[in-house]
C-alpha cells in the first residue's frame, strides 16, 4: 500500500483552530478513501503534553489512531518512536508538506518524493524573493493559487513549476444541510496576518479589505456576521465594523475547535468574504479550504475575486466580487433563489473539490499513482 505524509505545523498547538484541524483531515480521508495510507506528521514548539493527548484523540476520532506523530521542537516525537518515524520517511511514496512545516533535514533527505504545498500563494513567491523559504529541500510544487506562474501574474516563479490544486473536502463530513439556517451569512476569519511588500505595494491581510467594504451592512438588509479573531486592542477598528452594523462574535467561542467550526458552517445561510489584500492584489488565484466546507454542507459562497472567476464556475452557488455593488448584487441574487444556490453549492463541491477526486490528480502528478 502506497503511503503518504501529510505536514502540519497548527495541529497539536492550536485545537481551537477547527479550520486548519480540518484542513489536514481532509488530506487524510482523501488519501483514505483512494486505498492509500495517510499519516499526519504535526511540527510543533514547546506544546504542552496535554494538548499532544488531544491531538491523539481528534486522530483517534477519525480513525488514524496510529498514523500520526508530533515532532515537538524539532527533537521529541510523540505517538510513533523516533525509529519508526525515521523508518516511515524512509519508506513513504510522498511528502505533503503543507507551507513547507517539515525542515528537518535528516528526515527530508529519506523521502524520495518532498512537494511543498502553497497554501499562500503570491505571498510564498514574493517572499521567496526576500529569504530562503527552503524550497531547495524539495523537489515537487502544488499551489492552490490558481493562476501561480500564469499570465497576470506578477510575481516570477524563479524557475519552479508550481502545479495547481483545489482544495479538498471530504464530503462524508460534510452533508447537506436541510434545516434551515439559524445564523446570517458569516465568514470565520484573523483580521491580521500575512504581509510582504512587493515591487513597492503592500500586500497584506484581510484587514484593509473589510475595511475597503467596512459600510457593506448598510447598503444591504441581509444581516452579515463575522466570527473574527481581532484583538480588543484594535480599538478603533472594532469601533468601525460595529458602527457600520457589522455582528461580531468570538471565533473560538462561536466556531472552535473541529466540532464547533463544523456547527458554525452548517448553521450559516452562507459565506461572506473578503480575501487577504495580497491575494486580491496579487490575482493568484487563490481559493479558500474553508469556503469549500460551505460548498459542500450547501450554503452558497460570495467571496471577494483573487481571479478564481477564470478558473471555477462562478454566479450558481458560488459567486464572487470586486466592488461593493458586486457585493449587493450578489447578496440580493442568493436570497432570490436560495434554494437553487444552496443545491448548487452543493454539487459544484461534489464535482471539484471530493477529497479523493484532488487527491487522485496530485498523486498521479507526482508520479505516485
Amino acid at each position: 500500500m502506497k503511503k503518504v505524509i501529510v505536514t502540519s505545523g497548527w495541529g497539536a498547538g492550536y485545537p481551537e483552530g477547527g479550520g486548519t484541524q480540518w484542513l489536514n483531515l481532509h488530506y487524510l480521508a482523501g488519501l483514505r478513501e483512494l486505498g492509500v495510507e495517510g499519516f499526519w506528521l504535526d511540527l510543533t514548539g514547546a506544546t504542552d503534553e496535554a494538548l499532544i493527548r488531544q491531538f491523539q484523540e481528534r486522530c483517534e476520532q477519525f480513525g488514524f489512531g496510529d498514523h500520526w506523530a508530533v515532532l515537538r521542537e524539532g527533537k521529541q516525537v510523540f505517538g510513533m518512536s523516533d525509529q519508526q518515524l525515521t523508518a516511515l520517511c524512509g519508506d513513504c511514496d510522498l511528502l505533503i508538506n503543507l507551507c513547507g512545516a517539515l525542515q528537518h533535514d535528516d528526515l527530508l533527505r529519506r523521502i524520495k518524493r518532498r512537494a511543498y504545498f502553497d497554501l499562500d500563494p503570491g505571498f510564498t513567491q514574493a517572499w521567496a524573493h526576500q529569504f530562503d523559504m527552503h524550497f531547495d529541500k524539495h523537489n515537487l510544487f502544488f499551489t492552490v493559487g490558481l493562476n501561480v506562474g500564469g499570465p497576470g501574474f506578477p510575481i516570477p516563479t524563479q524557475g519552479i513549476h508550481w502545479q495547481p490544486f483545489l482544495p479538498p473536502v471530504a464530503l462524508e463530513y460534510w452533508p447537506v444541510q436541510t434545516d434551515a439556517p439559524t445564523r446570517p451569512f458569516t465568514t470565520i476569519a484573523q483580521w491580521r496576518g500575512q504581509e510582504v511588500v512587493w515591487q513597492g505595494e503592500y500586500c497584506g491581510p484581510k484587514r484593509e479589505e473589510f475595511l475597503r467594504f467596512v459600510d457593506l451592512p448598510g447598503q444591504t438588509t441581509q444581516p452579515l456576521e463575522l466570527a473574527l479573531l481581532i484583538h480588543e486592542s484594535e480599538t478603533d477598528d472594532l469601533a468601525a465594523l460595529r458602527n457600520a452594523n457589522w455582528q461580531l462574535v468570538n471565533p473560538h467561542d462561536a466556531a472552535g475547535g473541529l466540532d464547533g467550526f463544523r456547527r458554525y458552517v452548517q448553521q450559516s445561510r452562507g459565506e461572506f468574504s473578503v480575501a487577504k489584500s495580497g491575494y486580491v492584489k496579487l490575482r493568484g488565484g487563490w481559493f479558500s479550504d474553508r469556503t469549500v466546507c460551505y460548498l459542500a454542507s450547501g450554503r452558497p459562497a460570495l467571496v471577494q475575486d483573487t481571479g478564481i472567476a477564470k478558473q471555477l464556475p462562478t454566479g450558481r452557488g458560488l459567486l464572487t466580487f470586486s466592488t461593493m455593488a458586486e457585493a449587493v448584487a450578489g447578496l440580493e441574487a442568493i436570497n432570490r433563489d436560495y434554494a437553487g444556490h444552496c443545491a448548487a453549492a452543493r454539487k459544484l463541491a461534489e464535482e471539484k473539490f471530493a477529497a479523493p477526486m484532488v487527491l487522485q490528480s496530485i498523486l498521479e502528478r507526482a508520479g505516485v499513482l
